[in-house]
C-alpha cells in the first residue's frame, strides 16, 4: 500500500528540488495573491475553513468547483534555499527548529491552463458577504459594501475581469473597485463589455454561460444548509480568435482597452462595425468554464464550529444566478 506522500508525489508530478512557483497572471479578483505551481496547478494561501470545505465537497457540487489536488508547504531556510512538501490531507505544522519561513497553500486545478488568451470574469455572488464567525465590525463594513453595490439588490457584483483585446493585442483589466461603485445599469455595461470580443458580441459564449447557470442552479437547489458567503463565480472563455476571420473588419470602440474612467461613456456608444460581416458562426466556438470559487466564509453541515445551522439552499446565491441570467439573456 502506497503512503500518503507517495500518492501526492505521483499526483503533482514534481520533485521538491524542481519546485517552480510563479505569480498567477490571470487572477482578477480576491485579496490574497495566488501562484502557479510548475505551470500546472494554482496555489492559494491556505485557509483552514476553505480546506475543510474542499475536503467535504458533496458529489453534486464537484463539477461546479475547481478540482482540489491537495496541499503544499513551501519552506525557506535562513539562507534563502527553498524546498517543498505536499499532502492530500491537513498540513502538518513546521517546527521552529527550521529557523526559516514556511508558506502553506491549497493546490487547485488551474482553470486557465488550456487557454491561450483566457478572458476571465469574477462575479461576487449573494447578498451577504460575511461568515457566521465574523466580528461585529466586519459584519457592519460588509453590509455597507453590499448596500452601496449591486449585491444587496441583485445578489451579484462585478469583482474584476481581464479580457483580451484583439485590436491592441493586449489584456484589458478592471479591478474589484469598479464593481463596488457600479449600479445595475453599469453592471450590465460591464458584462456587455466583457463578452464583446473581436468583432462582435460573443453570443455563443453567452449562450454557453446561460446553460452553465441553469446547471449550477439545479445543483445548488439540492444543497440544504450550505451558504456560500462571499464566494464568487469565475467565467472563462478563449480570447484568441483567428486573424483571417476578422482582419478586414473594423473593431468596435468598446472592444479596445480603455481606462476605467472613460468606460461608462465608451461602452454605451454604437459599434462602428458591421455585425453581419462577422457573424458568430465565423468565430471559434470555444469551451466556456464557470466555477464557484473562494470558500473561506462558507458554511456547510459538517462544520462543527458553526454555532447556527441554516435551513434550505442559499437563496442569496440563487437570486444572484437568476439576475445574472436575466441580464445576459437581455444582451442577446
Amino acid at each position: 500500500m502506497k503512503s500518503n506522500s507517495d500518492f501526492v508525489q505521483r499526483q503533482f508530478k514534481f520533485h521538491p528540488d524542481e519546485l517552480s512557483l510563479k505569480p498567477l497572471k490571470a487572477q482578477v479578483g480576491g485579496h490574497v495573491y495566488m501562484k502557479i505551481l510548475n505551470d500546472q496547478y494554482v496555489c492559494k494561501p491556505l485557509n483552514e475553513r476553505e480546506l475543510q470545505f474542499y475536503q467535504n465537497i458533496p458529489k453534486n457540487l464537484a463539477d461546479h468547483v475547481p478540482a482540489f489536488q491537495g496541499t503544499l508547504v513551501e519552506n525557506e531556510d535562513s539562507s534563502g534555499n527553498r524546498g517543498a512538501s505536499s499532502s492530500n490531507g491537513p498540513i502538518r505544522e513546521e517546527t521552529s527548529s527550521s529557523r526559516g519561513s514556511s508558506r502553506e497553500y491549497l493546490v487547485l486545478e488551474n482553470l486557465t491552463k488550456d487557454y491561450k488568451k483566457p478572458c476571465v470574469l469574477d462575479l461576487k455572488m449573494g447578498t451577504r458577504m460575511y461568515g457566521d464567525f465574523a466580528t461585529d465590525s466586519k459584519r457592519k463594513s460588509q453590509r455597507k459594501k453590499s448596500t452601496k453595490s449591486t449585491s444587496a439588490k441583485l445578489g451579484v457584483r462585478f469583482c474584476g475581469s481581464q479580457r483580451f483585446s484583439v485590436s491592441n493585442n493586449s489584456f484589458e483589466m478592471f479591478d474589484k473597485y469598479v464593481g463596488r461603485n457600479a449600479d445595475e445599469t453599469e453592471l450590465r455595461k460591464l458584462l456587455e463589455q466583457f463578452f464583446t470580443h473581436g468583432c462582435s458580441l460573443r453570443k455563443d459564449v453567452i449562450n454557453n454561460v446561460l446553460g452553465e447557470i441553469c446547471r449550477m442552479k439545479k445543483s445548488l437547489l439540492d444543497l440544504e444548509e450550505y451558504r456560500f458567503y462571499s464566494s464568487s463565480i469565475l467565467i472563462i472563455y478563449e480570447g484568441l480568435i483567428k486573424e483571417e476571420k476578422c482582419a478586414s473588419y473594423n473593431f468596435s470602440d468598446a472592444e479596445n482597452s480603455m481606462d476605467c474612467d472613460v468606460f461608462e461613456m465608451e461602452a454605451g456608444e454604437p459599434n462602428n462595425f458591421n455585425v453581419e460581416k462577422c457573424r458568430k458562426e465565423e468565430l471559434p466556438s470555444s469551451a466556456v468554464q464557470m466555477k464557484i470559487i473562494d470558500f473561506a466564509n462558507a458554511s456547510f453541515p459538517s462544520m462543527d464550529c458553526d454555532q447556527s445551522m441554516h435551513e434550505g439552499p442559499d437563496r442569496g446565491f440563487l437570486m444572484g444566478l437568476d439576475n445574472l441570467y436575466e441580464i445576459l439573456e437581455s444582451l442577446l
